[in-house]
């Protein structure tokens, strides 16, 4: 016990008398900075899509192609951003990151066109917001720690999705006060105030301050680690993969099309969220109200399972997780009146929760050499149909006036992504 003592504390900040590992300090700057800009950018128009619309006159598909285009700009940024990252550090992308993404949701108080909010919005913000926001602080996080991987990544993704929760609402509510205008162009400028310290704090990875990463090479011999198939078994050593090693792996494409089909209907429920609502019967001054419950109730979802995954196989809860949440779009589908707006919720707190999981799983079987790569490689194939599958949902309703089709593909997708997810077991088992 005295030697496995001694290699615990090895692996905290010698320099610091309260012997706090440095990396505690890394994954709070991170959870500060993401859960106020990710929290801005991701549901920030959605927060102001009703003044908008009304003074803007954009239809239904134009609203959700905005969003839509927005994640999926996001998204592919985040391709290049893994790789700078693996291969530079992640420092000076969250600077240049967040600047870029603060500065473009404060020029969004100025649009006065559909096209000037998709430049400002849809891509300025956006590719700040996928090069040095998420998931570029959660490769930083991923950097430094190898025991508590799993609670460390937990903690950024609950952090960052609480975010998106706890400032939807208080973007509405400054909307209806003082103007979308004026609240996108102050929420902006507090995004590029708060990323300069957080830069400050920030290290890319740990040897950069000659340390290595919490509990590295540690045996973890806490109740979770002794049955976890994440947390690590004693005698089982993390492998770090090369992107190569793991682009040829079942298992990575298998959490890439799990993601994948877990992510395109998500964003379709969650953007077109009011519209169907309002079509399934829910008065239209609730649901705003149901949309900010929605964001709410990922928190716990995120947060549980990721700590899940330190007692129970990563594919049997992702798959489960998305076979609830087909179950839940059959019956938003089904019923009527204010029980959708709760189905949907489950659905949507769910499948964030499998979000969450997902990228504890991509560091735990592959490592700290690639996971920005990884992590950008598998936004990758959800991100380039963010501008077309959401916008085309917006379409269908305007044609039809039905999301019939549009519910019946969420989840027959779902149920895919349910499969595709069991075949994603550890490589090397």
């Amino acid at each position: 016990m005295r030697g496995l003592s001694y290699r615990l504390n090895s692996a905290r900040e010698p320099d610091d008398p309260g012997g706090v590992f440095y990396g505690w300090w890394v994954l709070s700057a991170a959870v500060v900075l993401g859960f106020f800009a990710f929290g801005v950018v991701i549901p920030g128009y959605l927060a102001f899509s009703v003044p908008i619309r009304g003074e803007l006159g954009l239809t239904s598909g134009q609203s959700a192609f905005v969003v839509g285009a927005a994640w999926g700009v996001g998204d592919v940024t985040s391709l290049a951003a893994g790789w700078l990252a693996d291969r530079y550090g992640a420092r000076r992308l969250i600077l240049a990151g967040g600047l870029l993404s603060g500065l473009g949701f404060a020029a969004l108080g100025f649009a006065d066109s559909f096209w000037a909010i998709v430049a400002t919005y849809s891509v300025a913000a956006s590719i700040g917001r996928g090069l040095g926001i998420f998931p570029t602080l959660m490769t930083v996080v991923n950097q430094w720690f190898e025991q508590r991987k799993a609670l460390a990544l937990a903690v950024i993704n609950t952090g960052v999705m609480g975010g998106a929760a706890a400032i939807l609402p208080a973007l509405s509510a400054s909307a209806d006060q003082f103007g979308w205008r004026a609240t996108a162009m102050v929420a902006g400028v507090l995004i590029c105030i708060l990323t300069i310290p957080a830069a400050a704090i920030i290290r890319s990875r740990p040897e950069d301050m000659g340390l290595q990463p919490y509990g590295a090479g540690v045996i973890d011999s806490t109740p979770a680690g002794r049955g976890s198939r994440l947390a690590g078994t004693a005698g089982l050593q993390r492998r770090d993969y090369s992107a190569t090693q793991a682009l040829v792996t079942l298992s990575f494409w298998a959490l890439t099309v799990g993601a994948a089909l877990r992510t395109v209907p998500s964003d379709v429920l969650v953007i077109n969220q009011i519209p169907i609502l309002i079509w399934k019967g829910v008065a239209e001054e609730r649901t705003s109200i149901y949309l900010s419950i929605t964001y709410f109730a990922t928190i716990p979802a995120r947060f549980g399972m990721g700590l899940a995954a330190a007692w129970a196989s990563p594919r049997w809860l992702l798959s489960g997780a998305m076979a609830l949440v087909a179950l839940c779009s059959v019956a938003a589908l089904l019923l009527d009146g204010d029980a959708v707006a709760w189905f949907l919720i489950v659905s949507s707190a769910t499948g964030q929760g499998v979000s969450s999981l997902a990228w504890i799983t991509v560091g735990e079987y592959f490592g700290r050499r690639s996971f920005g790569t990884l992590v950008g490689v598998m936004t990758l194939f959800y991100g380039i149909s963010g501008p077309v599958v959401p916008a085309a949902a917006g379409w269908v309703f305007d044609r039809t006036g039905s999301f019939v089709p549009v519910l019946v593909a969420v989840g027959v997708l779902q149920a895919i992504s349910a499969s595709a997810f069991l075949l994603a077991r550890r490589p090397g088992e």
